[in-house]
């Protein structure tokens, strides 16, 4: 029994350092000036065919991170490296011409851009309060940014729901935790927890129809990808159904809800088609390609046809 207990302890710390390192990864990092955080890429935004091929650049080269492309897949939110002041701000980028306009212009850290399901607002975190809190802003860029929500802890939002309700944040701490937000209210109201944070969770999204949540955790045993039935009028979430095998993470959604591709833990895009019905049932994952070996965050198009990840050096 000793023995046993040594080894359910270590695979334990095994499981706890391996998740430690992957959410240590998405974190928006440390003052301008230092070393770039996790995830940050020197290259181009680079279009990737569901084969794998290179299809293309949007934008010129900088300092890449995190990234999303707007509902209708016209235009890309992006976290980038002001070119004079190396200041970490949003852009938008037009995916047709890759025309660039500057979103935000704070001297603080400004990251995790995440479009709303009409295309017209965009919440983001900054931590010019000292904090990571969440603001939101209109796409158009003509209006102020606005305080969305305040608290102790740091938060990087991954999704906004359909019906624009409900923001789904992750707490930066470590572990990190997933926690679901009612956009309504004052800034000060207060989340509630999607996975029981004894458990480390991330990166997670609703599905076009805001009836699921696709999510990265480790309630499971091992990081993998799951999802749970979201109710909207009463705003909770079901019990989790894990849809992965051998480690999965950053899931994301085709826009039609009938894909979820996401990256094994040895950075492979894979795409398992679904069916969200009364029950959630999952096909055979494909293998497509291997991600560039320093992706840490990614986006498709809405059609599932191409997919966009920061390049080093390209």
């Amino acid at each position: 029994m000793a023995r046993n207990a040594v080894l359910s302890t270590a695979l334990a710390v095994t499981i706890g350092f391996v998740l430690f390192v992957a959410d240590a990864q998405q974190q928006p990092g440390g003052p301008a000036g230092k070393a770039p955080p996790k995830g940050a890429v020197d290259g181009r935004l680079t279009w990737f065919d569901r084969q794998g091929k290179m299809s293309g650049t949007l934008g010129e080269r900088g300092v890449y991170r995190t990234l999303t492309i707007s509902p209708d897949g016209k235009r890309v939110a992006v976290e980038r490296n002001d070119p004079q002041s190396q200041n970490r701000d949003i852009w938008l980028l037009e995916v047709s011409s890759g025309a660039a306009t500057r979103f935000t212009s704070d001297p603080a850290w400004d990251a995790f851009p995440t479009w709303s399901a009409d295309g017209t607002r965009i919440v983001f975190t900054s931590n010019r309060s000292g904090v990571y809190d969440l603001y939101q802003k209109a796409a158009k860029g003509a209006a102020s940014e606005e305080l969305l929500y305040q608290s102790s802890e740091g938060k990087g939002p991954t999704s906004w729901s359909p019906d624009g309700k409900f923001l789904i944040y992750y707490s930066l701490g470590q572990p990190t935790h997933l926690r679901l937000l009612a956009v309504n209210g004052p800034p000060d109201h207060k989340p509630v927890p999607l996975v029981d944070p004894q458990f480390a969770s991330i990166t997670g999204r609703f599905s076009p129809d805001g009836r699921w949540i696709a999510y990265s955790s480790n309630e499971s045993g091992q990081n993998e990808v799951s999802v749970r039935p979201f109710d909207a009028a009463t705003g909770s979430a079901g019990d989790p159904v894990v849809i992965t095998k051998g480690g999965g993470r950053t899931p994301l959604w085709r826009g039609d809800g009938k894909e979820i591709f996401y990256l094994t833990l040895d950075g492979t895009v894979t795409a398992l088609e679904v069916t969200a019905g009364a029950a959630f049932k999952v096909g055979t994952p494909k293998p497509m390609f291997q991600a560039p070996s320093s992706i840490l965050f990614w986006d498709v198009l809405p059609d599932g046809s191409k997919f966009l990840m920061p390049v080093p050096g390209a």
